[in-house]
C-alpha cells in the first residue's frame, strides 16, 4: 500500500497545477542533504575473512541555483558531492578493505509544486545529471590495494514536500532516487598478491531503479529553498 501511495504522490505532483508561491523570474538557493547507513553480514568460501560485519555509509550534499518560470514551477542546476566509505569491504580479495569513494555530480532539474494549504507545498522534480568518482581501498596496514575512476550519466524522479517558514525560506523533505535509470561505466587497477601483481578490470553498465523495492523512508532527503 505504501508503494502504491507513493507512485501515485509522484504522478499527482508533477502534473497538477499549483497556487501561486514564486513570482517569475525568482532566483532560488537551494540545497539537500541525505545520509544512508547499512550493516550486513558477510559469509565467504573457506580461507577468506569471515569476521566484523561490513558497514556502509553514504551521503549526498547538494546546492541547486534556480529560476522560476511562473508561480509553480521551477528549472535550474544542481552541484553535488557524494562521499561512500565501507569499513570491511569484501569484493577485491581474501581480506578486508577499507574503501572510499568521493564522487561528484553536475546536473539540471525540473520542479513542480502544488499547494496543499498552511504553507505545506507537495513538489515532484525530474533532473538529469553527470557524475564523476575516484574509489580506492586500503588494507589494515594503509597500503592502497586498488583505485580507479568512474563515471555515470543518468536521470532521477521523487517527490517531497515543502513547508514555507517565511516569505523566502522553505524547509524540503524529499524521497531521493525514488526512481533512477543511469548509465555507468568504471576502470579500476587492482594490485594483489606477493609479487605486487597488478591487472586492469573494466565495467559498463545500465542500471534501472526504484528505492520502492525497499524502504524508501531509509533514505529520506532534508533540504532548503531560499528565494533570493
Amino acid at each position: 500500500m505504501t508503494r502504491i501511495l507513493l507512485t501515485l504522490t509522484l504522478i499527482f505532483s508533477l502534473s497538477l497545477i499549483a497556487h501561486a508561491q514564486f513570482k517569475k523570474n525568482d532566483i532560488l538557493l537551494g540545497g539537500q542533504l541525505s545520509y544512508s547507513y547499512n550493516s550486513s553480514s558477510n559469509s565467504q568460501p573457506p580461507g577468506y575473512y569471515t569476521g566484523n560485519d561490513q558497514k556502509l555509509n553514504s551521503g549526498n550534499i547538494t546546492i541547486s541555483l534556480g529560476k522560476a518560470l511562473n508561480e509553480n514551477t521551477v528549472i535550474g542546476i544542481n552541484l553535488s558531492y557524494l562521499p561512500t566509505s565501507i569499513h570491511n569491504y569484501q569484493a577485491y580479495g581474501p581480506a578486508p578493505l577499507e574503501y572510499q569513494n568521493n564522487g561528484y555530480a553536475v546536473g539540471i532539474f525540473y520542479r513542480k509544486y502544488k499547494s496543499l494549504g498552511k504553507e505545506f507545498y507537495l513538489f515532484g522534480q525530474g533532473s538529469a545529471s553527470y557524475n564523476w568518482s575516484d574509489p580506492s581501498g586500503k588494507d589494515s596496514t594503509g597500503k592502497k590495494l586498488f583505485s580507479g575512476t568512474t563515471w555515470s550519466a543518468g536521470i532521477d524522479l521523487f517527490p517531497g514536500i515543502a513547508y514555507r517558514i517565511s516569505k523566502h525560506f522553505f524547509l524540503e523533505l524529499s524521497i531521493p532516487d525514488l526512481f533512477v535509470a543511469s548509465y555507468y561505466k568504471s576502470n579500476t587497477v587492482n594490485q594483489y598478491g606477493t609479487v605486487n601483481e597488478i591487472f586492469t578490470t573494466k565495467n559498463d553498465q545500465l542500471t534501472i531503479s526504484t528505492s520502492l523495492s525497499s524502504n524508501p523512508l531509509n533514505a529520506l532527503g532534508i533540504g532548503f529553498r531560499l528565494i533570493l
